[in-house]
Parts: structure tokens; sequence; C-alpha cells
């Protein structure tokens, strides 16, 4: 697994959050303690403890009564002009366990193939995850928390998706829909 420097790391989580444009010490520090948690765990399977774990450390002071906890109502992402409704409540799980197994069955083998498939592969694991969208807010967060660990664990370098280039990044899911 890479290891990302504190500088990196520290720059990946304030432009994160800064994609949510969330920009309080708080969430900085709360984005911290869920990464570190995150490189802790992330030598086991990913799962949906993991998950939640990473989501109640981002979570936890700016809405405790969500975090670390999987949705049970509808929600819509989107803007003004165009919206959709995510994945019914009752659904979530069960994806979820396809998601996480698919993870869990190929990092090993993506270890060893060209870093143009990691990429891919990670690319597109993280657009399902969000499509998914298991909580009532940070999602966005936590998916690019668990997509870093996921390219520090396949070794690729961390990747530090600048707020300004945000519009690239609601691109991807555009194109791999």
């Amino acid at each position: 697994m890479i290891t990302p420097t504190e500088e990196e790391v520290k720059e990946f989580l304030e432009e994160s959050n800064a994609i949510e444009r969330e920009y309080s010490d708080i969430a900085l520090q709360d984005a911290n303690q869920a990464w570190i948690t995150g490189v802790l765990n992330a030598k086991n399977d990913f799962s949906v403890d993991l998950m939640c774990g990473i989501h109640r450390r981002l979570m936890k002071r700016l809405n405790p009564k969500i975090a670390g906890h999987i949705r049970e109502v509808p929600v819509y992402v989107g803007n003004s002009q165009r919206y959709r409704e995510c994945l019914k409540p009752e659904l979530i799980r069960k994806e979820l366990k396809k998601l996480f197994d698919g993870w869990n069955n190929t990092k090993e083998k993506l270890k060893e193939m060209p870093d143009s498939t990691k990429e891919m592969f990670v690319k597109e694991w993280h657009i399902k995850f969000e499509s998914v969208h298991p909580f009532e807010d940070s999602n966005g967060r936590t998916g690019r928390i668990l997509m870093n660990l996921q390219r520090l664990i396949v070794g690729l370098p961390i990747l530090i998706i600048y707020n300004k280039e945000k519009g690239d990044y609601y691109q991807w899911f555009k194109e791999l829909k």
C-alpha cells in the first residue's frame, strides 16, 4: 500500500470537503479522523462497518443524528434543473454487499494489472458507490475516502480532486452510467 504524505492527505481532505462546500476546521478535523479510521482498517476487507465508521467520524459533529447510519428515507440528488431519486432504502444493503464483495474479490488481482485498468476499476467502483447513496448526507466525502484507500491499496497515488475541477469530477457520473 502506498503511503501518501501528510500534506497530500490534508490537501485531499480540504479539497474533498470544499467540493461539498464544507470549509470548517471541525469538518477538516473530523475528515482526518475518518481518513485515519479508513487507513487503519484498509488492510481488511471493505465492509458496511468500515464505511459506516468512516461516515460516523465525518459527521459526528456536523450531523450526529445521521452519523454512521445507513439512510432509511428516500433522498434526491441533483440541482434545481435536474434531479433524481436515489436507490430505495430497502435496497441499499444488498447493493453495498455486491459492491464490497466485488472490491474484496478483485483487489489482489488488480495489483498486478496495468495502472490504466486499476484507474478505471476504482473510478467505476466509486461511481457505483455514489449511485447507491447509502447516507442522507456526506456520501461524496465518504466515497472519495474509500476511493483513495482503494487507489493506495492497488499501488496508485492519492487522487486530489480540486474544487475548481469538480465539474470534471461530476462528468464521471454522466460518462459511465
